[in-house]
C-alpha cells in the first residue's frame, strides 16, 4: 500500500510543536503575574477581570497543593511585587 508523504507529519512539524506547546504553556502560567499587577494597578475593568477569571480558572484547579498555592503566591506577590489581588490569587 503506497502512502502519501503530505499526509504523514513531518518530523520538523513534530518537533515544532513538541516545543511550543510546553512554552505556550509556561507562558501562560507565566502570564498570571503581569495580569496580576495590572489587576494591582486598577488597570482592569470588571468585564475584562471576568473574562481573566475565566482565562485563569484552570490554575485554580492548583490551589489545593499547598507547594503550587506557595509557588504563586511567591511569584505574584514578590516577584511582580502586587499588593492585593482581591479574590483573584490561586
Amino acid at each position: 500500500m503506497h502512502t502519501d508523504e503530505s499526509i504523514l507529519p513531518s518530523s520538523r512539524k513534530i518537533k515544532f510543536i513538541a516545543v511550543s506547546v510546553p512554552c505556550l504553556l509556561v507562558l501562560y502560567v507565566l502570564s498570571i503575574g503581569p495580569v496580576a499587577k495590572l489587576d494591582d494597578c486598577g488597570m482592569i475593568g470588571a468585564r475584562a477581570g471576568n473574562v481573566l477569571k475565566i482565562v485563569y480558572a484552570p490554575l485554580a484547579l492548583l490551589e489545593p497543593i499547598p507547594d503550587a498555592r506557595s509557588l504563586f503566591n511567591w511569584y505574584i506577590f514578590r516577584v511582580w511585587n502586587c499588593d492585593t489581588m482581591g479574590d483573584n490569587t490561586v
